[in-house]
Parts: C-alpha cells; sequence; structure tokens
C-alpha cells in the first residue's frame, strides 16, 4: 500500500520526445526503443490526474503513476489514490483524463504501479507490497489478478530493510529483462539516502536479484539519494535511468541532523552501456516553472501512438493533495557532458493564476511568474 510520504515532497512528473521511432501496436513494452538525451523538458499539462478526479479528499495523495498507450492511441494511466487502490482513467490527447476503473475493484494493499503490454496481447502489472514486488495479469488492461505474491522478494536486497518501491523494467539485448527499483521510504521517516537495486528475469514473471547497487551509496559511479525509478532502452542497448533525488545524503551534521543538499533535490537521468549496472553522464531534468522545485519523484517513461516519448511525476501541494504533471521531453542541443543540468526550452504558454487578496490575475507565458505581492493559486 502507498505511504504518506508523498505529503513531503513531490511526487511525480511527465513528458514527451519528438522522435520517430518504429511503430509499436501499444507502448510501455519493455522493448520499447527511446531516443538517448540528453533531453529538454516542455509542458504537456501541470496537473493532468489528481484526488477530486478520484473522489479522494483534498490534501491526500493520488501517485506513482504508469502510462500504456493502447492500440487505438488512447493514453491509459494507472495511478495510487489514497483510500481506492489502484484506478484507471483513459485520455485521448494526453492532457485531459476520465476515470474508467479499479484494477483490483478497490483498495488490496497494492500500491506504486507498472503496467507493460506483453506480447500474447496481455497486461502485466508490478506493485509494491508487504512482500516485495508483486505480479498481477489482465486480459483487458482493466481487471486484474495476482499472478504471484512476490515476484521480487524484499528479503534478497538487505539494505532496502523497509521493503522495495514499484519497478521499471527494460528488455536487454540479450533478450532477458533487468527490473530498476530502490528501497522504500516510510511514513514518519526520514528524509534518508535511498538506492536503485535491479533483479535479472528471462520471462518477466521470475526474478534473481543482481548484486551490487545501481544508483546510491555504494554504487560505482554515482552515489546520491536516488528513489522510485524509471528505465527506457537505446537503439544500441545502453539504458537511461530516471530517478528522485531527495536532498539527503549519508550520515548527520554538527548539528546531529540528517546531512541534506537540498540544491541537488529534483529529478536526475544517466545512462548505462553495459546492460544497466553501471551508470554513468549524469544530467537534471530542469522543468518548466509553472512546476515546484521538488516535482518530478516517482517519474515513468512511455512512447504515444507517434513514437513520441512520454515522462509523466508527481507533485504535492498541501492545500490539494498529491497529482501528476506531464512535461515534453526532447533532444537538447545545448547540455554539456557530465553532472550538469539540461535546460528546457519551453515553446508552449503556460497559464497560471496569481492571487493577492481578493483579486485575481491570470498570467500567460512560456515562463509566467506572479507579479510582485501576489502568490500563485
Amino acid at each position: 500500500m502507498f505511504n504518506l510520504r508523498h505529503k513531503a515532497f513531490s511526487l511525480l512528473f511527465s513528458a514527451v520526445v519528438t522522435i520517430a521511432v518504429s511503430a509499436n501496436p501499444a507502448h510501455a513494452d519493455p522493448a520499447d526503443v527511446f531516443p538517448a538525451g540528453p533531453y529538454s523538458a516542455t509542458m504537456i499539462s501541470e496537473k493532468i490526474l489528481y484526488p477530486s478526479m478520484f473522489g479522494v479528499d483534498k490534501g491526500l495523495p493520488v501517485a506513482d503513476v504508469s502510462g500504456v498507450v493502447l492500440p487505438n492511441g488512447t493514453i491509459r494511466a494507472y495511478v495510487f489514490a489514497q483510500n481506492k487502490g489502484i484506478v484507471i482513467a483513459d485520455s485521448t490527447d494526453g492532457a485531459t483524463f476520465t476515470p474508467v476503473g479499479n484494477a483490483f475493484g478497490s483498495d488490496r494493499g497494492q500500491g506504486m504501479p507498472r503496467v507493460v503490454k506483453l506480447a500474447d496481447g496481455r497486461f502485466r502489472m508490478y506493485n509494491m507490497t508487504s512482500y516485495g514486488v508483486s505480479c498481477s495479469i489482465s486480459t483487458d488492461g482493466l481487471s486484474f489478478t495476482v499472478e504471484k505474491d512476490s515476484c521480487i522478494s524484499a528479503s534478497d536486497f538487505p539494505g532496502a530493510s523497509k521493503g522495495l518501491t514499484g519497478v521499471s523494467i527494460v528488455k536487454l539485448t540479450d533478450g532477458r529483462y533487468r527490473a530498476f527499483f530502490s528501497d522504500m521510504v516510510k511514513a514518519g521517516t526520514g528524509p534518508d539516502p535511498h538506492q536503485v537495486y535491479s533483479a535479472i528475469s528471462t520471462d518477466g514473471l521470475n526474478w534473481k536479484a543482481d548484486s551490487g547497487i545501481r544508483v546510491g551509496v555504494g554504487a560505482n559511479a554515482i552515489n546520491r539519494s536516488a528513489e522510485h525509478p524509471a528505465a527506457v532502452v537505446h537503439a544500441d542497448g545502453s539504458v537511461t535511468l530516471f530517478y528522485f533525488d531527495n536532498g539527503a545524503r549519508q550520515g548527520l551534521d554538527s548539528a546531529g541532523k540528517q546531512k541534506m543538499e537540498p540544491q541537488d533535490i529534483g529529478l536526475w537521468y544517466a545512462t548505462s552501456r553495459d546492460g544497466g549496472l553501471t551508470f554513468s553522464n549524469e544530467y537534471k531534468v530542469s522543468f518548466p516553472s509553472a512546476f515546484s522545485n521538488s516535482f518530478g519523484n516517482d517519474p515513468d517513461v512511455f512512447l504515444d501512438k507517434s513514437g513520441n516519448m512520454i515522462l509523466w511525476a508527481g507533485g504535492f501541494e498541501s492545500s490539494f493533495g498529491g497529482y501528476i504533471g506531464a512535461v515534453k521531453l526532447a533532444k537538447s542541443t545545448s547540455a554539456g557532458s557530465g553532472s550538469s543540468a539540461v535546460k528546457s526550452a519551453p515553446t508552449t504558454k503556460v497559464t497560471i493564476t496569481c492571487v493577492k487578496g481578493k483579486v485575481i490575475k491570470k498570467i500567460t507565458s512560456t515562463k509566467p511568474v506572479c507579479p510582485a505581492g501576489y502568490k500563485k493559486k
């Protein structure tokens, strides 16, 4: 089940890249081939999924989204809604969604969904549970039944004592699958530094733990805090991993508090050329200004019907609750190599609402900012 740590920071984010790739009958397949980065981000919509859409009380989370594009081009979202479980919504344009069901009929303790389309037309959902990661199956993508309570066992990862997040899966050049996930965040704890782990499988149902750490303390290259990742594969077999850094670092400061690097909070990504074991060449995603600095946790990445790269992620506002936002990612020509920020190049105008007492103003721009004395609503 989902925990309320999403009240402490942003949950999820989304993005799309406009680069043609080979056609696929329904995307969110681990074998989908994505354009390589570095990327720049432009706005689709600040909030595509939110509490009131699913009957969730204001201030509670809607989080941990997963996207699939159906054969007719419909974009389907699976997302955790507090006290509802895994709910489902469809869209024809990727910005406006309509609820269409509940994956398990109600809240059955399944959290952090990640859905993939199988070669035989069925859908498999991977969820975070008390066991680690469970696998469920569906013929229509709407009603799911559990296949295996523990596809990936939390006990195989001693460093993840609080459990595992949901997974992201890619198909490797040798035909095997690699799943990426991090240790879990528990409500009322932290912030703590997190680590990304991985597992290997030949069938997507039975998994064996990889040794070592992909990103985080103890990794070969990148040791920043990294949680609930999303992974994509490229034409040359390389793998790019997206992960959220909450700013926490190993150890305590001179005041006995958790060491923090708040300037690093946000969504990062890095690439592996050894099948998803060692990651380097890291970048930070720069989002449109409508999003808060802490937006971008729990990302998901998939291709739309035109081959565009969609990346969704989440945010949280205490007066609103958890929500999912969407942006477009495009190949950036300005980003350098190494650990540097990817500069966004927004070409789509965004409208924000600014309030000063009873006066309300709407500001429309590629980078809208509230006038002095006004607060963004």
